[in-house]
């Protein structure tokens, strides 16, 4: 969702206010970290979740229903990871 000229004229003012205030603050903090980071957890969450799904799969192999549940929780595993990597929030 985009924001508004007002709103987005607000937020600069804000920017520069503290870039004013405390430069050394400001510049430590980068919200490209923030989307590497995200990244990083979503590839990490979405391994682990390809892992539970296979582990699952073998395990169909003896034990029907822990299988089943193995790789159900692996699948949606790697749908939440890919929902942290690539949904933004507001």
């Amino acid at each position: 969702m985009a924001l508004s000229k007002d709103e987005q004229r607000t937020l600069e003012e804000i920017e520069r206010a503290l870039l004013g205030d405390d430069p050394k603050f400001a510049a430590s903090v980068n919200l490209d970290q923030f989307g590497h980071h995200r990244l990083i957890v979503g590839a990490l969450g979405f391994l682990l979740g390809l892992v539970l799904l296979l582990v699952g799969t073998v395990m169909t192999q003896g034990f029907l229903a822990v299988g089943v549940i193995v790789s159900v929780a692996g699948f949606v595993t790697m749908f939440a990871a890919l929902a942290r990597m690539f949904v933004r929030r507001a």
